[in-house]
Order: C-alpha cells, then structure tokens, then sequence
C-alpha cells in the first residue's frame, strides 16, 4: 500500500524540527543525480609552453531559472554561474574553490542511491583531490595520465553507462528518500495526459538510464513495474487513477516538487483526478 499522506500539510510549510530541515536538502542530491555532469577541463597553459591545466567542473541543466537560482544559492553558495543553453539554462561552477563547496554539499547530504551519478562524484572527488596534492609544473606527464585516465572514465559513463563501483542502497530513513525523488523527479520526470484509444489517459513516469534509481521509485511507491526500453533507459510509469490520487498528493504535500512547471504539471493531473473521482461517485458507478 501506498503511505498515508496528512491531508492538511501545506506546500511551502516550515518544518517542525531541524531533523526535517536536513531532511529536505536530499531533495538537491536527487536533483543533482537527474541533472549532473561533471568534467575535468584540459586547456593549452602557454606559462610554460606546452603545457596543461586541468579544471574540475560540475553543471546542472535544466529549463526552470528559478530553480537553478536556488541550487547556486543553497549548493554553491552563490559561486555558480547560469547561462542559457537551447531550452534550458546551464548552472556551472568550475575551479577547486568553487566545485569544493559542491563536493562538501553533496559529502553532508549524499546521493543515495545511482551508480552512475556517484561513480561522477567519486571520479570527480580523485580529480580535485590529486590537483590539489600535485600543483605547480612538477610531475607534469604523470599528471595528464592521471587526468586523462578520469576523463576517459567519465566519458564511458556518459556514453555507454560503465561504472567502476556498484554502490548499494543503504537504510535510510523515509523522508530522505521521499525528498531524494522529488529532486529526480523534478529532473526526469514527466506528467500528464496520454492518447489511449479515443481517451486522454493521465500518466506519471520516470526514465532514467540508471535502474538503480528507478526502482527505488518503485519501491517507495510500491506499485507497478519497471522496463528496460530498446534505447537501454529504464521506464517506470503509473496510470491507474486511485495510485495516481496518491501518488500527486506525496510530491504536492509530503515531498514537494520545486520545478515550477513541474509542479503545475502534476497539480492540473491531481485536478482532473478529483474531478473524475466526484463525477464516478455522483453516478454511483
């Protein structure tokens, strides 16, 4: 069965201890699991000529501006920087200093749960720290293979998806996770309506290449199945009605979802819902 979700809470309500306020901020390392890339930059350093400098950088894209002013604010502590991208906007922060503040961010409220994103973290953690231990000139061939090597890793996980370490889910308390997948949702998930036959079918979904975190979706809403699609992303969706009543009240109430259109998206799917519920009864079907 699905949890039980009080029907008073308010979206934007303040939490009733500090616990619940930690408890929230997972909401951004499920948001960074959905929307990361990080990077070692490699660029010409002309002071000695040829020569390379490497900066280690982490993005996070997504179409909402608003949201992404948030996560500078909350993650970066102001230190990113948002440029526009076709669609979308990039949130970028690059340079030990800045992608520290990140890395300690993401060290006190951890992914949880996604080998994908936390092999990215852990490349990106051996990246700054062996810059850090190995500045200036000295040692200058070992540190291009050193880098070469991480880039060349992170590569294999943005293009085919292969890890170096496979990380289980740990026990977590529940509102963490509810938290953590209100941010992946706010990355990759999708609401809305359907054409089944000659009727418009609500839907909610989450596709994501990493199984891991859609079976933890699964799991907390324990309903329904997940599929692997031809294109190696794995597909998790929900059309029954009285799931989806549940499922809307949790990321509108419980575990709120930040994206703007997002949470629009989901509350017209809610509205519909109760409207069809009404009429259901009202007939007495």
């Amino acid at each position: 069965m699905l949890p039980v979700v009080p029907t008073k809470l308010k979206l934007n309500r303040k939490p009733d201890n500090p616990q619940e306020t930690l408890n929230e901020n997972f909401y951004y390392s499920g948001f960074f699991a959905a929307e990361m890339t990080c990077s070692v930059i490699k660029a010409a350093n002309y002071n000695p000529v040829g020569h390379y400098y490497f900066a280690v950088d982490i993005t996070v894209t997504n179409a909402d501006k608003a949201l992404l002013q948030e996560v500078n604010q909350v993650v970066m502590k102001g230190g990113g920087i948002i440029s526009s991208v076709k669609g979308a906007y990039n949130l970028s922060v690059r340079g030990k200093n800045r992608v520290h503040v990140v890395l300690d961010f993401l060290q006190r409220y951890p992914i949880i749960i996604g080998d994908l994103a936390k092999n990215r973290v852990a490349l990106l953690r051996e990246a700054f720290s062996y810059l850090e231990e190995h500045r200036g000139a000295g040692e200058h061939q070992k540190k291009i293979e050193v880098m070469d090597g991480i880039r060349k890793k992170l590569r294999l996980i943005k293009e085919i998806g292969i890890v170096d370490t496979s990380y289980p889910l740990e026990k977590l308390d529940r509102d963490v996770i509810g938290h953590f997948l209100a941010g992946i949702l706010d990355g990759e998930g999708s609401f809305g309506f359907k054409t089944s036959g000659t009727h418009q079918e609500p839907f909610f979904a989450v596709a994501m290449k990493d199984r891991k975190i859609i079976k933890l979706c699964r799991d907390f809403l324990q309903y329904g199945n997940v599929r692997k699609r031809k294109d190696g992303v794995h597909h998790y969706e929900i059309n029954r009605k009285q799931i989806l009543q549940k499922v809307c009240k949790i990321f509108l109430t419980q575990y709120p979802l930040k994206h703007a259109r997002q949470q629009e998206r989901l509350r017209i799917v809610q509205r519909l819902l109760n409207d069809y519920t009404q009429n259901h009864h009202k007939r007495g079907e």
